[in-house]
């Protein structure tokens, strides 16, 4: 398949099996493969197994109404994808995710941050723990480095736009589940880009043109859903069974 932008073509193919057992490896919960298509989506990214939980970098925004909230929340959503086009150049192995999200606070007012899912290449597995703080050891691909160097591609594509960088609050450590209601719509692993959605929206997503228009001419399709599975599943979602 492919989808014709106005800045270019982008093919759509489908991860092949070498590709998705990366993905299984890398992810600290794996991703497991669902034998029948559920709400159009063929995998799960496991966010939850029993009581434990995957935790992320909660970017948050300061407080604001809800029709401020909605319309950060679609603009991050771009400016993601801006950025991953500039990150992949840095080369870092791994996987970067970051969601936008929307969350009512208890004042009423609302907030939309990004929540960043981020996983260093297979050695260094363990920088990611479930339930603590990421423990860095201090090399190049790192999740301090990784989160550093995005952060700088995201600034960098709120820049040039007449937005600017909006004001978020800092940067917290947290359950997924704190998150609030987050969309999985790209993510990168190593140079590819992959789009998670079950939905392409070829024709409504301003995503695609700037993907074309940053010379990205192929995308992978993972259409996906955060699950939980109970402990006996882990095996197969990180593609040992």
């Amino acid at each position: 398949m492919k989808i014709e932008t106005r800045t270019g073509t982008i093919t759509i193919k489908k991860p092949d099996q070498a590709m998705i057992k990366r993905l299984q490896d890398l992810f600290i919960l794996g991703v497991l493969q669902f034998d029948q298509t559920i709400d159009g989506a063929d995998f799960g990214i496991v966010m939850q197994y029993d009581d434990e939980e995957v935790y992320c970098l909660k970017q948050q925004s300061v407080e604001m109404a809800e029709e401020h909230a909605h319309n950060l929340f679609f603009v991050q959503h771009v400016m993601i994808v801006d950025a991953y086009c500039r990150y992949i150049k840095s080369g870092f192995p791994g996987i970067y995710l970051a969601a936008p999200y929307l969350r009512q606070r208890s004042s009423g007012l609302w907030e939309a941050g990004i929540a960043h899912f981020i996983y260093p290449p297979e050695n260094k597995k363990e920088l990611n723990n479930l339930n603590g703080k990421p423990i860095d050891d201090g090399s190049e691909n790192d999740v301090t480095h990784m989160i550093l160097q995005f952060k700088a591609c995201l600034d960098e594509a709120f820049r040039e736009t007449n937005i600017g960088i909006p004001h978020y609050t800092g940067i917290d450590f947290i359950p997924h589940s704190q998150v609030g209601s987050m969309e999985l719509n790209f993510m990168v692993s190593g140079s590819d880009i992959f789009c998670l959605r079950a939905d392409l929206r070829e024709r409504e997503d301003m995503a695609w043109p700037f993907l074309a228009g940053n010379g990205i001419d192929t995308v992978y399709h993972l259409p996906s859903v955060p699950i939980k599975i109970e402990k006996s599943g882990l095996g197969k979602a990180k593609g040992r069974v």
